[in-house]
Protein backbone atom coordinates (compact mmCIF):
# COMPACT_ATOMS: atom_id res chain seq x y z
CA UNK A 1 0.00 0.00 0.00
CA UNK A 2 1.29 3.77 -1.46
CA UNK A 3 1.35 6.01 1.73
CA UNK A 4 1.99 9.65 0.57
CA UNK A 5 3.99 12.00 3.18
CA UNK A 6 3.77 15.63 3.82
CA UNK A 7 7.24 16.11 2.34
CA UNK A 8 6.72 14.65 -0.90
CA UNK A 9 3.92 17.60 -1.78
CA UNK A 10 4.81 20.87 0.53
CA UNK A 11 7.16 23.39 -0.19
CA UNK A 12 7.94 23.74 3.89
CA UNK A 13 6.78 23.30 7.60
CA UNK A 14 5.76 26.35 7.58
CA UNK A 15 3.29 26.77 4.30
CA UNK A 16 1.48 22.75 4.40
CA UNK A 17 -0.61 23.25 1.26
CA UNK A 18 -0.46 22.31 -2.58
CA UNK A 19 -2.65 22.34 -5.59
CA UNK A 20 -2.59 21.37 -9.52
CA UNK A 21 -4.80 19.78 -11.71
CA UNK A 22 -4.22 16.06 -12.61
CA UNK A 23 -5.66 14.24 -15.46
CA UNK A 24 -6.81 10.38 -15.12
CA UNK A 25 -6.78 9.02 -18.41
CA UNK A 26 -9.09 6.62 -20.37
CA UNK A 27 -8.45 2.89 -18.95
CA UNK A 28 -5.99 4.44 -16.07
CA UNK A 29 -5.54 3.38 -12.90
CA UNK A 30 -4.58 5.43 -9.67
CA UNK A 31 -3.72 2.43 -7.30
CA UNK A 32 -5.51 2.31 -3.80
CA UNK A 33 -3.13 5.07 -1.49
CA UNK A 34 -3.39 6.56 1.64
CA UNK A 35 -2.04 9.92 2.87
CA UNK A 36 -1.23 12.29 6.36
CA UNK A 37 -2.72 15.22 4.79
CA UNK A 38 -6.41 16.32 3.65
CA UNK A 39 -6.78 16.48 0.24
CA UNK A 40 -10.06 18.36 -1.75
CA UNK A 41 -10.87 17.04 -5.10
CA UNK A 42 -12.82 18.91 -7.42
CA UNK A 43 -13.73 17.02 -11.18
CA UNK A 44 -12.96 19.64 -13.50
CA UNK A 45 -14.42 17.48 -16.46
CA UNK A 46 -15.11 13.88 -17.27
CA UNK A 47 -16.05 10.82 -15.07
CA UNK A 48 -14.91 7.77 -13.10
CA UNK A 49 -14.69 5.70 -10.24
CA UNK A 50 -13.62 6.86 -7.06
CA UNK A 51 -13.06 3.81 -4.18
CA UNK A 52 -12.78 4.74 -0.95
CA UNK A 53 -12.32 2.51 2.04
CA UNK A 54 -13.41 -0.40 -0.47
CA UNK A 55 -16.76 1.40 -1.71
CA UNK A 56 -17.36 1.87 -5.28
CA UNK A 57 -18.63 5.71 -6.22
CA UNK A 58 -18.82 7.29 -9.65
CA UNK A 59 -18.21 10.88 -9.76
CA UNK A 60 -18.35 13.62 -12.69
CA UNK A 61 -17.72 16.90 -13.42
CA UNK A 62 -19.22 19.36 -10.99
CA UNK A 63 -18.68 17.00 -7.67
CA UNK A 64 -16.63 17.67 -4.85
CA UNK A 65 -15.36 15.97 -1.77
CA UNK A 66 -12.73 15.75 0.78
CA UNK A 67 -10.73 12.85 2.04
CA UNK A 68 -9.72 12.24 5.00
CA UNK A 69 -6.22 11.53 6.43
CA UNK A 70 -5.26 7.72 6.50
CA UNK A 71 -8.41 7.06 4.56
CA UNK A 72 -7.75 4.23 1.52
CA UNK A 73 -8.59 5.31 -1.92
CA UNK A 74 -8.12 5.31 -5.59
CA UNK A 75 -9.76 6.06 -9.29
CA UNK A 76 -9.93 3.98 -12.16
CA UNK A 77 -11.23 5.56 -15.25
CA UNK A 78 -13.12 3.21 -18.14
CA UNK A 79 -12.35 3.14 -21.71
CA UNK A 80 -12.85 6.12 -23.68
CA UNK A 81 -13.22 8.35 -21.03
CA UNK A 82 -10.93 10.49 -18.78
CA UNK A 83 -11.33 12.45 -15.50
CA UNK A 84 -9.89 15.81 -14.69
CA UNK A 85 -9.75 16.80 -11.27
CA UNK A 86 -7.83 19.81 -9.25
CA UNK A 87 -6.09 18.34 -6.29
CA UNK A 88 -5.72 20.63 -2.90
CA UNK A 89 -3.70 19.32 0.07
CA UNK A 90 -3.06 20.89 3.10
CA UNK A 91 -2.53 19.34 6.81
CA UNK A 92 -5.07 21.18 8.86
CA UNK A 93 -2.79 23.52 10.89
CA UNK A 94 -2.04 25.13 7.49
CA UNK A 95 -5.55 26.50 8.03
CA UNK A 96 -5.78 25.77 11.64
CA UNK A 97 -7.76 29.45 12.59
CA UNK A 98 -9.91 29.53 9.22
CA UNK A 99 -11.13 25.88 10.58
CA UNK A 100 -11.57 26.71 13.79
CA UNK A 101 -13.57 30.47 12.83
CA UNK A 102 -15.74 28.11 10.37
CA UNK A 103 -16.42 25.28 12.75
CA UNK A 104 -19.46 27.03 13.98
CA UNK A 105 -21.27 26.72 10.69
CA UNK A 106 -23.39 23.84 10.62
CA UNK A 107 -23.18 23.69 6.85
CA UNK A 108 -19.22 23.92 7.09
CA UNK A 109 -19.43 21.03 9.90
CA UNK A 110 -21.50 18.66 7.37
CA UNK A 111 -19.38 19.11 4.18
CA UNK A 112 -15.97 18.96 6.29
CA UNK A 113 -16.64 15.94 8.84
CA UNK A 114 -20.20 14.71 8.42
CA UNK A 115 -19.52 13.76 4.64
CA UNK A 116 -16.61 12.13 4.60
CA UNK A 117 -17.89 10.09 7.95
CA UNK A 118 -20.92 8.89 6.05
CA UNK A 119 -18.72 7.76 3.05
CA UNK A 120 -17.92 4.98 5.45
CA UNK A 121 -21.07 3.84 7.12
CA UNK A 122 -23.68 1.02 5.73
CA UNK A 123 -25.94 3.39 3.27
CA UNK A 124 -24.37 6.67 2.17
CA UNK A 125 -26.24 7.97 -0.30
CA UNK A 126 -25.41 11.11 -2.12
CA UNK A 127 -21.63 14.04 -2.47
CA UNK A 128 -21.85 17.08 -2.85
CA UNK A 129 -22.66 18.21 -6.99
CA UNK A 130 -22.08 21.76 -8.00
CA UNK A 131 -24.78 23.50 -10.30
CA UNK A 132 -23.45 25.04 -13.10
CA UNK A 133 -23.06 28.48 -11.77
CA UNK A 134 -21.61 27.09 -8.74
CA UNK A 135 -18.93 25.02 -11.15
CA UNK A 136 -17.87 28.94 -13.08
CA UNK A 137 -17.78 30.28 -9.21
CA UNK A 138 -15.91 27.41 -8.15
CA UNK A 139 -13.39 27.10 -11.04
CA UNK A 140 -12.48 30.82 -11.02
CA UNK A 141 -11.71 30.71 -7.40
CA UNK A 142 -9.42 27.48 -7.97
CA UNK A 143 -7.71 28.73 -11.03
CA UNK A 144 -6.99 31.87 -8.50
CA UNK A 145 -5.61 30.15 -6.04
CA UNK A 146 -3.49 27.52 -8.35
CA UNK A 147 -1.71 31.10 -10.01
CA UNK A 148 -0.88 32.52 -6.79
CA UNK A 149 0.31 29.17 -5.48
CA UNK A 150 2.43 28.75 -9.01
CA UNK A 151 3.99 32.38 -9.70
CA UNK A 152 4.65 32.96 -5.64
CA UNK A 153 4.35 36.80 -5.32
CA UNK A 154 4.83 38.90 -2.28
CA UNK A 155 1.89 38.14 -0.28
CA UNK A 156 0.99 34.68 -1.89
CA UNK A 157 0.73 33.04 1.41
CA UNK A 158 -1.78 34.85 2.83
CA UNK A 159 -3.98 35.10 -0.13
CA UNK A 160 -3.81 31.59 -0.82
CA UNK A 161 -4.59 31.18 3.11
CA UNK A 162 -7.98 34.22 2.36
CA UNK A 163 -8.70 32.45 -0.64
CA UNK A 164 -9.20 29.42 0.81
CA UNK A 165 -11.56 30.73 3.40
CA UNK A 166 -13.51 31.74 0.76
CA UNK A 167 -13.69 28.38 -0.69
CA UNK A 168 -14.94 26.59 2.41
CA UNK A 169 -17.51 29.35 3.00
CA UNK A 170 -18.85 29.24 -0.81
CA UNK A 171 -18.87 24.86 -0.11
CA UNK A 172 -20.62 25.39 2.93
CA UNK A 173 -23.37 27.77 1.03
CA UNK A 174 -23.82 25.36 -2.02
CA UNK A 175 -24.02 22.13 1.11
CA UNK A 176 -26.58 24.62 2.91
CA UNK A 177 -28.76 24.83 -0.30
CA UNK A 178 -28.72 21.39 -2.03
CA UNK A 179 -31.62 19.09 -1.33
CA UNK A 180 -29.99 16.03 -0.43
CA UNK A 181 -30.07 14.48 2.57
CA UNK A 182 -27.10 13.12 4.59
CA UNK A 183 -28.37 10.76 6.50
CA UNK A 184 -27.77 6.81 7.40
CA UNK A 185 -30.76 4.98 5.41
CA UNK A 186 -31.92 1.86 5.83
CA UNK A 187 -30.40 1.16 9.96
CA UNK A 188 -31.94 -0.68 12.58
CA UNK A 189 -31.92 1.63 15.54
CA UNK A 190 -28.69 0.90 17.19
CA UNK A 191 -26.81 0.46 14.43
CA UNK A 192 -27.61 4.19 13.73
CA UNK A 193 -26.76 5.14 17.10
CA UNK A 194 -23.83 3.08 17.31
CA UNK A 195 -22.36 4.56 14.14
CA UNK A 196 -23.05 8.53 15.85
CA UNK A 197 -21.04 7.02 18.71
CA UNK A 198 -18.58 6.59 16.23
CA UNK A 199 -18.85 9.66 14.68
CA UNK A 200 -18.59 11.47 18.20
CA UNK A 201 -15.85 9.12 19.08
CA UNK A 202 -13.87 11.14 16.77
CA UNK A 203 -14.83 14.12 16.62
CA UNK A 204 -15.69 14.84 20.03
CA UNK A 205 -13.70 18.29 19.98
CA UNK A 206 -16.09 19.92 17.28
CA UNK A 207 -19.12 21.96 18.03
CA UNK A 208 -21.66 19.10 17.56
CA UNK A 209 -25.38 19.84 18.50
CA UNK A 210 -28.06 17.58 19.46
CA UNK A 211 -29.76 19.32 16.66
CA UNK A 212 -27.03 18.50 14.14
CA UNK A 213 -26.92 14.68 15.23
CA UNK A 214 -30.60 14.26 14.87
CA UNK A 215 -30.31 15.00 11.66
CA UNK A 216 -27.32 13.15 10.83
CA UNK A 217 -29.14 10.38 12.23
CA UNK A 218 -32.26 10.68 10.09
CA UNK A 219 -34.89 10.95 13.27
CA UNK A 220 -36.33 13.92 15.07
CA UNK A 221 -34.75 15.60 17.81
CA UNK A 222 -37.37 14.18 20.20
CA UNK A 223 -37.02 10.59 18.78
CA UNK A 224 -33.24 10.41 18.72
CA UNK A 225 -32.90 11.67 22.42
CA UNK A 226 -34.62 9.15 23.74
CA UNK A 227 -33.15 6.03 21.53
CA UNK A 228 -29.93 7.71 22.11
CA UNK A 229 -30.30 7.22 26.00
CA UNK A 230 -32.22 4.41 25.73
CA UNK A 231 -29.30 2.00 23.81
CA UNK A 232 -26.54 4.33 24.72
CA UNK A 233 -27.30 4.59 28.82
CA UNK A 234 -26.45 8.26 28.24
CA UNK A 235 -27.85 11.39 26.94
CA UNK A 236 -25.91 13.17 23.86
CA UNK A 237 -24.73 15.69 26.02
CA UNK A 238 -23.27 12.97 28.67
CA UNK A 239 -21.72 10.92 26.14
CA UNK A 240 -19.95 13.89 24.33
CA UNK A 241 -18.74 15.35 27.58
CA UNK A 242 -17.07 12.15 29.07
CA UNK A 243 -15.21 11.85 26.12
CA UNK A 244 -14.13 15.08 26.27
CA UNK A 245 -12.96 15.02 29.87
CA UNK A 246 -11.59 12.06 29.58
CA UNK A 247 -9.35 13.59 26.78
CA UNK A 248 -8.64 16.37 29.10
CA UNK A 249 -7.58 14.38 31.48
CA UNK A 250 -4.80 12.62 29.66
CA UNK A 251 -3.65 15.99 28.34
CA UNK A 252 -3.46 17.19 32.24
CA UNK A 253 -1.47 13.89 33.41
CA UNK A 254 1.01 13.97 30.34
CA UNK A 255 1.52 17.76 29.07
CA UNK A 256 2.21 20.88 30.77
CA UNK A 257 0.05 22.81 28.92
CA UNK A 258 -2.25 25.20 29.90
CA UNK A 259 -5.41 24.29 31.86
CA UNK A 260 -7.45 27.35 29.37
CA UNK A 261 -5.60 25.37 26.26
CA UNK A 262 -6.40 22.29 27.03
CA UNK A 263 -10.15 23.17 27.21
CA UNK A 264 -10.14 24.76 24.10
CA UNK A 265 -8.43 21.42 22.47
CA UNK A 266 -11.17 19.48 23.85
CA UNK A 267 -14.25 21.30 22.51
CA UNK A 268 -14.66 24.21 25.05
CA UNK A 269 -15.12 27.62 24.65
CA UNK A 270 -15.33 28.87 28.25
CA UNK A 271 -12.55 27.91 30.84
CA UNK A 272 -15.79 28.19 33.41
CA UNK A 273 -17.60 26.13 31.82
CA UNK A 274 -15.14 23.41 31.21
CA UNK A 275 -14.50 23.66 35.30
CA UNK A 276 -17.66 23.03 36.25
CA UNK A 277 -18.08 20.14 33.54
CA UNK A 278 -14.66 18.62 34.73
CA UNK A 279 -15.88 18.44 38.68
CA UNK A 280 -18.54 17.10 37.90
CA UNK A 281 -17.27 14.03 36.29
CA UNK A 282 -13.96 13.95 38.13
CA UNK A 283 -15.22 15.21 41.15
CA UNK A 284 -12.18 17.54 41.66
CA UNK A 285 -11.01 20.35 39.99
CA UNK A 286 -8.62 20.17 36.80
CA UNK A 287 -5.41 21.57 38.66
CA UNK A 288 -6.32 19.56 41.20
CA UNK A 289 -6.70 16.37 39.47
CA UNK A 290 -3.31 17.21 37.81
CA UNK A 291 -1.24 17.75 41.59
CA UNK A 292 -3.35 14.03 42.38
CA UNK A 293 -1.92 12.19 39.09
CA UNK A 294 1.97 13.43 39.23
CA UNK A 295 1.97 12.88 43.01
CA UNK A 296 1.26 9.35 42.65
CA UNK A 297 3.72 8.59 39.38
Amino acid sequence: MIYLQSAEFFESEEFLFYIAPFTISSNEIIEQHSHEFFELVYVIEGSGSHIYQEKVFTIKEGDIFIIEPEKIHGFEVGNHEHLKVYNLLFQPKFLKQEIESLSHLESFLSFFYVEPFLRETVHFKDHLILTYKQQSEMMILLQKIAQEYKHKENGYQILIKTRMLELFILLSRYYENTSTQKIIMDCEYKEIIDQICKFITIHYNRPLTLEQVSKLSGMSKSNFTSKFKGIVGHTFIEYRNEIRINQAKKMLAHTNEKIIFIASEVGFEDISHFNRTFKEYSKMSPSKYRNWFRSKT
